[in-house]
């Protein structure tokens, strides 16, 4: 699973301020095994309480590679549904404060397949068919403003609403991406959605 991920400030998703003092931590971070009471805690916090399902995977990570518990916790659902044959479930993002853990809220997740891999991509306010649709469908432009669009398609890639209705904000590993359902009508059919916006992350 990906580790603690801040989307672009273009992307217009909610960050919980509680997980902000961590983010210059999260690279510095160690694989930890997790004891099975707290596996059991978060898959009732992020999985069972809301959607009724077991967890798939947990990944731990503490502070210190000699760490006997956990800081912090990438929780995987298992699927509860299906998208253009592609797994549905739920992930969500954990850190422990004292004995006690804090989830942010649980986040939709799938992974969408490419020409010749696949990315893992979570909607955010777009619905989930849009967006299967979108990532695939931009991965086959080829280039914008000489940036390889497909190659900017990395896990994970979150994605919102934008500021009005026919905008879609992508943020991924390493580029934001804005892609416009407003296509002017020409002569030739004109490629739509409209890749309008790249920048890589700073």
């Amino acid at each position: 699973m990906p580790r603690i991920f801040f989307p672009a400030l273009r992307l217009v998703l909610p960050v919980l301020s509680w997980l902000l003092p961590f983010a210059a931590q999260a690279d510095s971070t160690f694989p930890v095994a997790l004891a099975n009471r707290d596996r059991l805690v978060l898959e009732q916090l992020v999985c069972g309480e809301q959607f009724g399902v077991g967890v798939a995977d947990v990944e731990a990570r503490a502070f210190s590679a000699q760490a006997k518990v956990a800081n912090f916790a990438d929780v995987k659902c298992r699927p509860h549904a299906k998208l253009n044959d592609q797994p549905l479930y739920y992930v969500a993002q954990c850190v422990r404060d004292g004995g006690q853990w804090a989830c942010s809220p649980a986040e939709l997740e799938t992974r969408v397949p490419l020409k010749d891999r696949s990315v893992l991509v979570r909607p955010g306010t777009v619905a989930p068919q849009l967006a299967f649709q979108t990532i695939q469908k931009i991965s086959t432009y080829g280039y914008f403003q000489a940036n390889a669009i497909d190659a900017a398609l990395q896990s994970t890639c979150n994605m919102g609403m934008g500021k009005t209705a026919d905008l879609v904000e992508i943020s991924c590993r390493d580029w934001s991406i804005s892609v416009s359902f407003w296509c002017p009508q020409q002569k030739t059919t004109p490629v739509c959605p409209r890749v309008i916006y790249m920048a890589k992350h700073d």
